[in-house]
């Protein structure tokens, strides 16, 4: 026992050296960084910090190394100077500044057993649709943030299609919670929503394998099933089915 939590935290402290040593290093000399070789995947997400990567041999190799330069130079991008950057990769826009979407197994299953039971909802009762990573401008006038729910459901009144992006909050708005977020960004972004229009958001922790529903009013812990009457008449889903 005493072997192993030495190993892991020499293995906590090279992880923190490492990243430091990386985040210290001006932009145009990491390039000598990144390509190590013995990297873990573990290290690699430490160093990656968000962005799309892929860890190929142990060696860390950036996806979108664009980004990278105009991230750490500290500019203000505009949604459009984003999507030029990204190149169709997942990403919010906060304040100015490029954030990847990266979901692991049990995100990815999440989300996919989401939009499936809500597309199914809407073929029979079509009030409205599910839409998966779909952008959204919570504050239309402002061209330096776009917010990504993992799930978006909009009733078809609030629904502008003619627009690229939505210029409103979903009427109900779902994120999971991945192992690297913290608790705190999560339920930021539950607020924020809330504050800017959705009736309801649903935070889904796989970890935990249970729900939260929030709503203007309310906040509470769902582990059982999952509704929401005030939008969605007779959807029901069982909490289970999400981690199965």
């Amino acid at each position: 026992m005493a072997a192993a939590i030495e190993q892991k935290a020499l293995a906590s402290d090279t992880v923190s050296r490492v990243h430091a040593d990386y985040t210290q290093t001006p932009t145009r000399q990491r390039l000598r960084l990144d390509e190590r070789t013995d990297l873990t995947i573990e290290e690699a997400e430490k160093l990656a910090r968000g962005r799309p990567f892929e860890l190929i041999d142990g060696r860390l190799v950036f996806k979108y190394p664009e980004v990278l330069t105009q991230r750490e130079s500290a500019s203000r991008l505009t949604i459009a100077d984003a999507e030029a950057s990204v190149q169709g990769s997942s990403f919010e826009l906060v304040d100015g500044r490029v954030t990847f979407k990266m979901g692991d197994r049990k995100h990815s299953r999440c989300q996919a057993v989401l939009t499936a039971k809500l597309f199914n909802y809407f073929e029979q009762y079509p009030i409205g649709q599910v839409l998966p990573e779909f952008s959204v401008r919570l504050w239309p006038e402002n061209k330096q943030n776009l917010r990504t729910p993992d799930v978006a459901v909009f009733l078809n009144e609030n629904l502008h299609a003619e627009e690229k992006y939505e210029i409103r909050a979903p009427d109900l708005a779902i994120e999971i919670a991945s192992d690297d977020d913290t608790v705190s960004d999560v339920f930021a972004k539950a607020r924020l929503y809330l504050e800017t229009g959705s009736r309801v958001v649903w935070l889904i922790f796989p970890t935990e394998k249970r729900a939260m529903v929030l709503t203007p009013e309310e906040w509470r812990w769902e582990s059982v099933e999952l509704v929401c009457p005030e939008l969605l008449p007779e959807f029901k889903l069982a909490v289970a089915a999400l981690f199965q």
